[in-house]
């Protein structure tokens, strides 16, 4: 009796032995797993070569120098063009034309600011001239607008400078308020307002 049912029990684990052998890892029925692809994505370079464009640096062109004719450089005292004189004109002229009116009276000028300092050599072309040469912090000397000229009170203007040297340099300065009043030209931005000392700069005529 017992040899039978041991008999029984070795032929049973022998039977599960060989279905679990059969079966393998996948269990009943599984097909063998398919070997997959890598899904990792290897990265595409492109190469791009740039070509630096070169910089350039553009030539500047020189300013061309007005040519002075003899006839246009007045060698004379200076005299103020009556037809910006407030006292004799009814009618104003156009700001433009008061600025180059009073220019080409003060081109080629020295002018005094206050007693026993140099004069002011106010030469063409916004050119400041001293006796050694060009003035070495001012330049660029012009006509403007004051702030005392109006649309009935015309006969005022300033002249503005660059400074070019010194601690300043970098600014603009107002050296002269220039007035015409009863036939004469009055320097008003000074302690002591008085007819001002405009003379024919020899100066300026010799560096023409």
């Amino acid at each position: 009796m017992f040899k039978r049912f041991g008999a029984l029990a070795m032929l049973s684990l022998a039977a599960t032995a060989v279905f679990i052998v059969g079966c393998g890892d996948g269990g009943i029925g599984a097909s063998p797993k398919p070997t997959l692809a890598p899904t990792s994505i290897q990265p595409t370079w492109i190469r791009i070569t740039v070509t630096p464009q070169p910089t350039e640096t553009p030539t500047p062109t020189p300013s061309p120098t007005p040519t002075i004719s003899p006839q246009d450089i007045d060698y004379g005292p200076p005299e103020f063009p009556l037809e910006l004189d407030p006292d004799l004109v009814e009618e104003r002229p156009e700001d433009d034309v008061i600025f180059k009116g009073w220019t080409r009276f003060l081109n080629n000028t020295a002018v005094v600011r206050r007693e026993g300092e140099p004069p002011l050599h106010l030469c063409l072309n916004g050119l400041i001239m001293t006796a050694n040469g060009p003035h070495p912090d001012l330049q660029n000397w012009r006509v403007q607008r004051s702030a005392a000229l109006s649309f009935l009170d015309w006969g005022t203007i300033a002249v503005r400078v660059d400074i070019v040297g010194g601690p300043w340099a970098g600014r603009e300065w107002t050296p002269l308020t220039l007035v015409r009043r009863v036939d004469k030209v009055f320097l008003t931005n000074n302690p002591n307002p008085a007819e001002a000392d405009i003379t024919r700069s020899d100066i300026c005529l010799q560096s023409l």
